[in-house]
């Protein structure tokens, strides 16, 4: 099934096929070596609308971008980043321990260079300025609740960037601004409650939450943005039920399912429904 999902995308010529591929081969060489995680990056390498937020990130990237911070992102971003940007140096940071533990097995066991990874919050990094010339945070921002919020995690990686330097964000949108809350503690980390029960889970934004929340906080500097969602209202909120229910008997299927169901939108207006937004933003040089 997931063969066929992946040959099937290719035909359809979805964004961000070449991570799919990447982390296939990936994957293979890890489970060649007996490495628990090959499996995985076989049969999943990328969930869902990570194909176009990894698509956007990568397009982003220039020959200029050399010391990069990644912000908990995806692991298989940084990976694919070094693996074709011989110059890239990666500082990763992650609070998830098991997490980064994972990623950290994955860069020992294929020799992968130039990831330096520290078990910190975006808070917990040291008070320097101009640091990075580039800075991305893949479907991050959105779930950092709490004291430190979305806002102040934005502030503190723009802090971080060189005069001239790219930051980069992707997060998920929906018609209006809204949180999700569920059961458990997903990752562990999210400390927020609501008085009727559950924990915090995500935000999704509108294009007035993205302003408030994410623009002005650096000073609403120039910035670009992409969209990608939902053909039609609640098929996202669909798959999401069968994914929390059926686990990787879903997951394997996902480039059928973003070649079916998903599309690029040239505004947040233009969206139907729930989707995800690549932003890019450029510190000025003064």
């Amino acid at each position: 099934m997931s063969y066929s999902a992946f040959r099937y995308a290719m035909g359809r010529k979805i964004p961000g096929i070449l991570f799919d591929r990447f982390g296939r081969h990936l994957g293979s060489r890890l489970l060649f070596r007996r490495n628990k995680y090959g499996i995985l990056l076989l049969l999943n390498p990328v969930s869902c609308v990570r194909y176009f937020e990894f698509d956007f990130a990568a397009k982003a990237v220039t020959n200029r971008h050399v010391d990069c911070l990644d912000v908990s992102s995806p692991r298989l971003f940084s990976l694919w980043l070094v693996s074709n940007r011989p110059s890239v140096r990666i500082h990763m940071i992650n609070p998830d321990q098991v997490d980064l533990e994972a990623t950290q097995q994955i860069i020992d066991e294929m020799g992968i260079p130039r990831i330096l990874i520290k078990n910190i919050p975006v808070e917990g990094l040291p008070v320097q300025q101009s640091k990075f010339d580039l800075v991305y945070s893949i479907s991050v921002v959105e779930h950092i609740a709490g004291e430190y919020d979305d806002a102040y995690a934005v502030r503190r990686m723009w802090d971080l960037l060189k005069p001239g330097g790219t930051l980069i964000l992707t997060f998920p949108v929906d018609r209006s601004f809204r949180k999700e809350y569920r059961d458990s503690k997903y990752y562990g980390m999210q400390g927020e409650t609501r008085s009727g029960g559950g924990y915090f889970f995500q935000r999704f934004y509108d294009m007035s939450a993205i302003r408030e929340r994410l623009l002005a906080p650096i000073g609403h500097p120039r910035f670009v943005s992409q969209f990608f969602g939902e053909r039609e209202p609640g098929l996202f909120a669909a798959y999401e039920k069968r994914w929390l229910r059926e686990g990787l008997g879903v997951t394997v299927n996902d480039p059928r399912e973003i070649a079916d169901n998903y599309a690029e939108y040239p505004s947040w207006e233009d969206m139907p429904g729930v989707g995800v937004c690549g932003l890019k933003a450029e510190k000025p040089l003064s």
